[in-house]
């Protein structure tokens, strides 16, 4: 036989020998895996986003047992119970880092008091749509930045809610400083007791006050800096109260909205700051050189920055006489309270018509967009959140607040990615949870959800969500609904 012939023979052989040795492995995995006990939830074939990763793992089965994640696989496994995740994506649940729990917004600005208690059922239907709102856009996550003990306990308590945890408001006013509790489930109850310690607050020491927000069960601190309400702490008495907290290995966040606060908070130097820096009258919305060089201090010392931009659109769009038809409020409003809404706007129609207001606000929200820009571009430390509800107003609707804060982040030039990390690893981190939520690994909570797009793409993958898993139980997104019909 020729050598060219018996080279080539040997070759052929030796390759049908390979494809049989390859062949019969994968008989065996595959007999493995079926000889595998099925065990708990699986999510099969499905792309995993998560920060930890340097790229999306692709074709991933995730095993969800006793409400944690119990196995990240690229290889096959099996549940008692499956879902296909082919063409499908799945992220940590999401985490909003300012809001304020179990107030339903609007209340009581557009129903008084009375009128709340002449209309309980109302008020019901709202407070119990309110955390399903979260859920709907994907949050899974809340931090209560001005909460106490009582109210997160009364929330947590409920079935179907995402998990909220809260800060301790810490108030320096003339030189006083007091712990403000929040036990209320509405700005009347609230805003009576702010306003009482705030006239009657005998003076307590950083150590005092810190020790009552830490026995209250307060991951965090929150106090304020507003020339507007009186609120101008020095920044030896910001110094006094950061210490104090850092002591009991608390993070410090400061309600600080204009250059004259931010400046005040990064020469304290403040864990995070609360707010975009907004306007004082007749300052222009461009940024001055003054302006930016305290957000380059924002970079350089690495301070959390919430820009919060939607609070000033929520308050432009009060200015807006058709809102209330907007298809989205269907999801989070119950449909008996935007009819109340709807009735309250009717009876007072001169809340539209005000230029002055909507010119102000338009350059306000110019301003935000670019503090946004300008800390995305040096890789500032954002931290997503969104101040839902910033006010007694209708426009901060819970969760889609949050989702339109999104759009108004990649309009200020934030990177999808980036955004996508502030949502999930960097807030979980920024409150000392990153062992139990952030990211999609075995061990951790399984907060998660599932959406039929990429949110490494595009922001509007937010918008396919399809499944929202708490503590492991999926909830198809149409059940968490106000309107319940889809």
């Amino acid at each position: 036989m020729a050598p060219s012939r018996l080279w080539e023979e040997c070759v052929r052989d030796l390759i049908s020998c390979v494809a049989a040795l390859l062949a019969g492995a994968s008989v065996f995995q595959a007999s493995t895996q079926l000889d595998e006990p099925a065990v708990g939830l699986v999510i099969s074939d499905v792309t995993v986003v998560s920060a930890e990763r340097a790229a999306p793992l692709e074709h991933a089965y995730v095993r969800i047992r006793d409400g944690r994640i119990a196995e990240v696989s690229s290889r096959p496994i099996r549940g008692v119970e499956e879902i296909d995740g082919r063409g499908r994506f799945l992220i940590p649940g999401l985490v909003d880092t300012h809001v304020h729990l179990a107030i339903a917004p609007g209340f009581p600005a557009s129903m008084t008091t009375a009128d709340a208690a002449a209309n309980p059922e109302i008020l019901a239907e709202a407070l119990a749509q309110d955390p399903r709102s979260y859920l709907y856009f994907g949050f899974t996550t809340l931090l209560d930045l001005v909460g106490s003990g009582e109210r997160i306990a009364r929330w947590n308590a409920l079935e179907v809610r995402p998990d909220a945890y809260f800060c301790g408001a810490a108030v320096i006013l003339n030189a006083k400083m007091s712990y403000v509790r929040h036990p209320g489930f509405s700005y009347a109850e609230s805003t009576a007791e702010f306003a009482k310690v705030m006239t009657g607050a005998a003076q307590e020491a950083p150590e005092a006050v810190i020790g009552r927000i830490a026995g209250d069960g307060a991951i965090c601190v929150k106090t304020m800096y507003d020339s507007f309400i009186g609120m101008t702490p020095s920044v030896e008495e910001l110094k006094a109260l950061i210490a104090a907290a850092h002591a009991r290995g608390l993070a410090v966040f400061i309600h600080a909205n204009r250059r004259e606060a931010q400046a005040r908070a990064l020469a304290a130097g403040i864990d995070v700051i609360a707010h975009g820096m907004w306007r004082n009258p007749g300052e222009a919305p461009e940024l001055d050189a003054e302006a930016r060089g305290i957000l380059q201090g924002v970079v350089d010392k690495q301070i959390g920055y919430q820009p919060t931009t939607q609070v000033i659109v929520g308050e432009l769009d009060m200015l807006r006489a058709d809102y209330l038809k907007r298809g989205e409020l269907a999801d989070v409003y119950p449909a008996r309270l935007i009819e109340w809404y709807a009735r309250a706007l009717d009876k007072n129609p001169e809340q539209t018509r005000n230029a002055g207001a909507e010119s102000r606000l338009q350059g306000t929200i110019r301003r935000g967009a670019e503090v946004t820009r300008y800390l995305a571009e040096r890789d500032a430390r954002l931290l997503f959140a969104s101040d839902t509800p910033s006010a007694q107003l209708y426009t901060n609707p819970p969760g889609l607040n949050a989702r339109l804060e999104m759009d108004n982040w990649i309009a200020g030039g934030v990177s999808e990615a980036k955004l996508f990390r502030a949502m999930t690893i960097d807030n979980a981190r920024m409150m000392k949870l990153e062992k139990e939520i952030g990211t999609v690994e075995a061990g951790k909570k399984a907060n998660l959800v599932l959406l039929g797009a990429d949110p490494l793409k595009s922001v509007r993958a937010y918008d396919a969500i399809e499944t929202v898993f708490l503590h492991g139980k999926p909830i198809a997104r149409g059940t968490l609904s106000a309107s319940r019909a889809k």
